[in-house]
């Protein structure tokens, strides 16, 4: 079973990194280093954890590591490196909706971006059976989509590969349609429901190659029933 699915894209992202390298940021152009900036909050294991990679060149680039006095904080904490997610991370306690991350280059230049607030979001308590012969509307509880806002379900069943994966980004939008089609190659029997609530942001203070900042809330994880 795909355990701890992540939007987020960590369990891909950890796939890729088997064959990435790191650089120090001292070595790069400064004005080329990109911002990829978090906050994951997940109520299963009810921790944030914040996380600012810095890749050069733009979003596929290569990983920084900070260097030579160059720092990022968030909440005026300072963010050590991670090596397993190849970037500067930290782990909270509890659910944490706001803050800000400081960025400041080797050259002493600040760059200051905030996170947009996200809403919580929850499977609907009346989800226990999805057939696989038929689309399914997932009405989730919480509030309609707003500007920059998306909702991904991916569901995990016993059975490697048969999975299925759908995304929302409609603005207004409250439910996602499963369809029949990746229903359809879902075993029967339990499949576990992953839910998770992104707000996705351009960076306001950024070098030329820009960045993104990313406010994400994952929904309590739910078993379902699979039928025919």
């Amino acid at each position: 079973m795909k355990m701890n699915f992540q939007f987020s894209g960590l369990i891909c992202l950890l796939m890729l990194l088997v064959a990435c390298t790191k650089d120090k940021s001292s070595n790069v152009n400064q004005d080329r280093i990109y911002q990829d900036l978090e906050l994951f909050y997940d109520s299963n294991t009810d921790k944030t954890t914040v996380i600012a990679r810095f890749k050069f060149g733009g979003a596929t680039g290569t990983f920084l590591e900070l260097d030579s006095g160059a720092t990022v904080k968030f909440n005026g904490e300072m963010l050590p490196f991670n090596n397993l997610l190849f970037g500067h991370s930290k782990e909270y306690a509890g659910r944490l909706n706001a803050g800000t991350f400081v960025y400041t280059n080797v050259d002493g230049k600040i760059f200051t971006n905030t996170l947009a607030a996200i809403d919580t979001i929850a499977f609907p308590a009346s989800l226990d059976t999805v057939p696989k012969s038929a689309a399914y509307d997932l009405a989730w509880a919480g509030t309609a989509l707003q500007p920059d806002e998306t909702v991904g379900i991916f569901i995990g069943s016993w059975t490697w590969g048969q999975d299925a994966l759908y995304l929302q980004d409609a603005d207004g939008a409250t439910n996602i349609v499963l369809g029949k089609a990746q229903l359809s190659t879902l075993p029967v029997g339990p499949s576990t429901f992953y839910m998770e609530r992104t707000v996705s942001k351009k960076l306001i203070e950024k070098t030329t190659v820009g960045g993104v900042i990313n406010t994400k809330y994952r929904a309590k994880n739910k078993v379902v029933q699979v039928i025919d």
